[in-house]
């Protein structure tokens, strides 16, 4: 079992890079089957890698926005992960659909973007927009897509190897 700072550590940088890597490629991957007619619509709103700034994020760019709350679920993943079924990807599969999808949409993101203190934000769109109007099934499909299959495997796949690496158990 990694020690606290290898979770920590190792957690945040999973869950940045899974964001980076694996929710920023399937993004293309989705853009690329909508553009082909494979998928159906909606299309995704935005572009992958994005560095506009976030006004909802104070100015940072939307990707390091996204990057850094992939950061913090990654810690959340690895002090969860023993207590997941199955093997590492099937572990963040199940963590990515519940955890960022589901109680972050339900529970953080109305916190996060309420007005508070006197600050109007933007408003957040819930679970990809499917219930924006009425009920989008194609919409809640993109969130699954990007933060269980693409979010979770790869944070599923990335934080055993860099908690390897930091421990030292992977030196040949």
């Amino acid at each position: 079992m990694p020690s606290s700072m290898v979770k920590i550590v190792g957690g945040f940088i999973a869950g940045a890079l899974a964001v980076l890597i694996f929710h920023q490629g399937m993004y293309v991957l989705i853009q690329q089957l909508l553009s082909m007619k494979i998928l159906g619509a909606p299309p995704l709103g935005g572009t992958p890698w994005n560095f506009s700034a976030d006004p909802g994020a104070y100015g940072l760019p939307r990707v390091l926005n996204q990057a850094f709350w992939g950061g913090l679920w990654g810690i959340v993943f690895a002090y969860m992960i023993d207590v997941l079924p199955g093997p590492n990807w099937l572990r963040g599969f199940v963590f990515g659909c519940v955890f960022p999808m589901l109680l972050g949409s339900w529970l953080l993101v109305p916190l996060i973007k309420a007005n508070m203190f006197g600050i109007v934000k933007p408003p957040q769109v819930l679970f990809s927009g499917a219930l924006e109007k009425g009920f989008d099934i194609m919409r809640l499909r993109n969130g699954f897509l990007l933060n269980g299959v693409a979010f979770g495997i790869g944070l599923g796949l990335l934080f055993p190897f860099i908690a390897n690496m930091m421990s030292g158990r992977n030196r040949h």
